[in-house]
């Protein structure tokens, strides 16, 4: 009899345990590469070096709340390093959308918000200091790059 008060008590314990564990998982990263593809709507290019040179990352079609965890992939400097604040230049491919870089993760702070099919060689407000990644949507204390 304690052995079935047992295995009930465990029957009912084991589900809440899969369910905290499940609910905890990691979110799916945003969709990243080294080049945009032709058919992206959205898609912003962070490079290691100013210039536009060095190891880049192409984000595509998705905004981006946190950096963390993404890395330089292409060849050249910066290649396996983190994406997050170690950015000096951008390149906004999207050719209907304006490109944001922030600051702080969860899109605040200083900004550098870029036209479709704007460039930069040089981040201004988040040169080395870039956290997060938004498509179609400004901040209120941006740098403008048209």
């Amino acid at each position: 009899m304690k052995a079935s008060r047992k295995l009930c008590s465990l029957a009912a314990v084991i589900p809440a345990a899969v369910v905290a564990v499940l609910s905890t998982a990691p979110l799916a990263h945003a969709d990243a590469g080294p080049y945009c593809l032709n058919e992206e709507k959205n898609c912003g290019i962070f490079f290691y070096n100013s210039g536009r040179t060095g190891s880049f990352t192409a984000f595509r079609g998705t905004n981006v709340p946190n950096l963390a965890g993404y890395t330089f992939l292409t060849s050249g400097a910066g290649k396996g390093l983190p994406v997050k604040n170690d950015a000096a230049s951008f390149n906004n491919l999207s050719v209907d959308s304006i490109a944001t870089v922030f600051y702080n993760s969860g899109y605040s702070g200083a900004c550098d918000t870029f036209a479709p099919l704007t460039a930069t060689d040089r981040l201004r407000n988040t040169y080395n200091e870039n956290a997060s990644l938004a498509f179609a949507r400004g901040g209120t204390s941006c740098y403008k790059w048209n």
